[in-house]
């Protein structure tokens, strides 16, 4: 796939909020685009506003381009986003687009495409899931050879996630796929994450907002077919986190990466997708294994 320049336009905003009660949220910061992906953007037209979290594109027989607005660092973050997108003929891909340092991996999460599905030839498949918004997702990974990438040219994996019904608006959780990706040796030390457009091949066109993210983050464990939910906790408890530090909630397969000013966080909700459950204690609060575990970073 694509080599890599992009330019960061700014440094990582810090996240903060407020419980107003333990069962809701009076007041929470938005995590502000901050970073600019412009990988041949000169053959897309590429224009962006990235107070605004806009951008457009338009593309003619290019060669490879990958253009986008996002973040500086990724995170399991809920990503809202519109576009207009035209592409039928293209070799193109609307989505979510990034990479993961250690070890090294790009990763996509593809809810448009043109005129090839990456996940249709030449990949492992992984199956699939259905996130958070109901959306079905078929999964794959593919290893790259001396291609290159964030560090230059390296082996690296490339892991996707492709939607089955195809969207141009939309939330899309980005925990929902690193748990799923983290079975087959995904990472937790994300480098940049954007709402991208991509082409290769063809013609076509797009219009793209991205909505943001709020600072709270869904972490999940594999989701069953049979669900069942819980009442939220009648009180909310804070787990402290040491600042920068990564937080591995090893025993229900969650794996959080706290913000650099982020000093503890605490439960918002929890909601089972395992109709038989054993609870799993990480320090305080207690929620069953193979659940849906919402954080407030605080």
């Amino acid at each position: 796939m694509p080599s890599f320049t992009a330019t960061t336009t700014a440094l990582l905003a810090g996240v903060a909020g407020v419980f107003a009660s333990p069962n809701s949220i009076a007041a929470r910061a938005s995590d502000a685009i901050n970073y600019v992906q412009n990988y041949n953007g000169n053959l897309a037209n590429f224009k962006y506003n990235e107070a605004a979290g806009t951008y457009s594109a338009s593309w003619n027989n290019p060669g490879d381009f990958v253009i986008g607005l996002g973040w500086s660092v990724g995170s399991a973050r809920s990503i809202t986003y519109s576009a207009q997108y035209s592409a039928a003929g293209s070799g193109s891909y609307l989505g979510i687009y990034g990479w993961v340092n250690s070890p090294q991996a790009e990763y996509y999460v593809v809810e448009s495409y043109g005129s090839f599905n990456p996940c249709s030839s030449g990949v492992t498949s992984l199956g699939s899931i259905t996130a958070s918004d109901g959306g079905s997702y078929q999964l794959c990974t593919d290893t790259r050879t001396n291609e290159p990438s964030i560090t230059g040219t390296s082996t690296f994996t490339q892991y996707w996630a492709v939607r089955q019904t195809q969207r141009t608006s939309g939330t899309i959780n980005m925990g929902d796929f690193f748990t799923a990706w983290a079975k087959h040796g995904f990472g937790s030390s994300y480098n940049f994450q954007v709402v991208e457009v991509e082409a290769f091949s063809g013609s076509g066109s797009a219009s793209v907002t991205v909505g943001g993210s709020a600072a709270v983050a869904s972490f999940s464990k594999a989701v069953s077919s049979s669900v069942a939910s819980t009442a939220v906790a009648s009180s909310v408890h804070s787990t402290p986190v040491a600042s920068s530090t990564p937080v591995h909630f090893t025993t229900a397969s969650f794996v959080q990466t706290a913000p650099a000013s982020t000093a503890s966080v605490s439960l918002v909700s929890v909601t089972t997708v395992h109709s038989t459950a054993t609870n799993t204690s990480f320090g305080s609060p207690t929620a069953p294994a193979g659940c849906v575990v919402k954080y407030f970073y605080a």
